[in-house]
């Protein structure tokens, strides 16, 4: 009968029965351009302008700059191509995708009552994406570490008698029984001895210290990638006009987010001679989160010049991750060659976790130049550093996950200039959008040029923009053991097109 010392080795790995690492915090601070088509072609340059549906997502108090009440929505055409670096080896991937990406309304209540102070109020709602996880990725490259060492990592202290199947025992349920009872560390271990990968010193019960039973100088390492997903931000706005002054509003934000990633790592180049080569290792993970967020917004009207200042809360989202893994090796046994397929096919549900993204600072100014046109500028601060990851009951590894994001993560400034010529109904609109990486080690900005066109037919007005995006990200092959870096540069393509009718 297997003896897993239950309570004893829970104690030992409960802080390693858990998915999250660096990689996630990486894809949840990402923010892309995805709203209306006036919004994108001038590149998000709205906090202090207000008067577009998911310029309220930005500054709430844009919602009683409408003089009409209003509903529109955008079609998304995205194509992303993305190029990875891995110790100095590229490959490129491309991926095409068409959404539905924004949807609002705003309600617009002019106050007759010329003794009021208040001469507008406005309520609505916006939802749209804030970022977007469609693609797909390939990595190569050579490296003089292995995917044993990731095994290695989590087999160490691990008592041998988890690791075998006894009789009547199988994959499936040794795999399961192990992540209920031991958590994920003592999982990967078992994946690395039941594929061969990884033995201890001696097969006696009582034996922790295991060695690697593959043998290479430099090895080929490849990486596919597939994700989907999104963070979408539906915020209900309430805002007014302060004595034809002053715009303040005010946002309850709800986030959904969901994140579906399938990687498949191969790695080949082994010695001749190697005991077990060309190894398989599968992981997806499904990532879903909700959560709010705050927001509140004031624009001041000096003649021609606008000035804004918006506070966006942290955003305070749970998340629960599901995962499902696979390892495949081949190795000789008796001079034979085998190929051993280990898939449990097992999905592990963890814990839900907490995810405090940090709040961000935006200032703005525009200046209108009577009806033909404008300029716009917004300058936002958000701290990556501060993220904070937790859970109910607490955690020692979400902690220390959290003390150690300074290190990688730092200050995210970003700058966004729009600009607007009108003439008769149709409008111009272009803008530059530039936010240094959240990445310490990537010196690289994310730098975005837009463009587009509005026809305003009097009831209903219809605008197409084109945003050509670029955004370098960085990642660690694995999250213990192999964990060098790489880095994917995506360089997105998108042209969007709404239609908005005034009621």
């Amino acid at each position: 009968m297997r003896n897993f010392y239950i309570l004893l080795i829970a104690l030992m790995f409960m802080q390693l029965s858990v998915s999250q690492t660096v990689n996630d915090v990486t894809v949840f601070l990402s923010e892309e351009l995805n709203g209306s088509a006036r919004y994108n072609s001038m590149a998000g340059a709205f906090g202090a302008l207000g008067g577009d549906l998911t310029a309220v997502s930005m500054n709430p108090a844009g919602s009683s700059v409408f003089l009409h009440s209003e509903f529109g929505g955008t079609l998304n055409y995205n194509n992303s191509a993305i190029e990875s670096s891995y110790f100095g080896s590229t490959l490129n991937k491309e991926d095409n995708n068409l959404k539905f990406d924004q949807i609002g309304a705003m309600f617009i209540f002019n106050n007759t009552n010329p003794e009021s102070s208040w001469t507008r109020l406005a309520t609505g709602i916006n939802s749209h994406r804030i970022s977007k996880f469609d693609y797909k990725a390939a990595v190569s490259g050579r490296n003089s570490k292995g995917i044993d060492s990731y095994f290695l990592y989590f087999a160490d202290g691990l008592d041998f008698n988890n690791l075998p199947l006894y009789e009547g025992e199988t994959i499936q349920e040794v795999y399961r029984v192990l992540g209920e009872e031991n958590g994920f560390a003592a999982q990967q271990a078992f994946l690395g001895y039941q594929s061969y990968i990884i033995n201890p010193f001696s097969f006696e019960d009582g034996e922790t210290q295991y060695y690697s039973n593959v043998e290479y100088g430099q090895l080929d390492h490849k990486l596919n990638i597939l994700t989907r997903g999104l963070h979408r931000k539906t915020a209900l706005n309430f805002s007014g006009l302060y004595k034809n002054v002053l715009h303040l509003g005010v946002n309850l934000n709800l986030h959904k987010l969901e994140y579906h990633s399938d990687q498949s790592f191969y790695e080949s180049g082994h010695y001749s001679d190697s005991p077990v080569y060309n190894i398989d290792f599968g992981n997806e993970i499904n990532s879903y989160g909700q959560g709010v967020s705050v927001q509140i917004g004031a624009i001041v009207r000096l003649k021609s010049l606008r000035l804004g200042l918006t506070y966006d809360s942290p955003q305070f989202l749970e998340i629960s991750d599901q995962t499902k893994q696979r390892v495949s090796s081949f190795y000789i046994d008796q001079g034979y060659i085998v190929k051993e397929n280990i898939d449990p096919g097992i999905s592990n549900e963890y814990e839900a976790y907490q995810i405090n993204l940090p709040s961000k600072t935006t200032l703005s100014a525009a200046y209108i130049f009577g009806g033909k046109g404008l300029l716009s500028l917004d300058y936002s601060l958000q701290n990556g550093a501060n993220t904070v990851l937790s859970r109910n009951g607490g955690s020692g590894y979400l902690d220390n996950l959290t003390s150690s994001l300074p290190n990688t993560f730092g200050s995210i400034q970003t700058i966004k200039v729009g600009g607007e010529y009108r003439f008769n109904d149709i409008s111009l609109r272009a803008g530059i959008l530039n936010r240094n990486n959240a990445h310490k080690s990537i010196t690289s900005s994310d730098r975005a040029f837009t463009f587009g066109l509005g026809l305003d037919f009097g009831s209903n007005t219809l605008s197409l923009s084109f945003v050509q995006f670029n955004n370098t990200k960085k990642y660690n092959m694995f999250s213990e053991g192999l964990t060098d870096p790489y880095t994917l540069a995506n360089n997105i393509s998108q042209v969007s097109l709404s239609y908005n009718i005034k009621l």
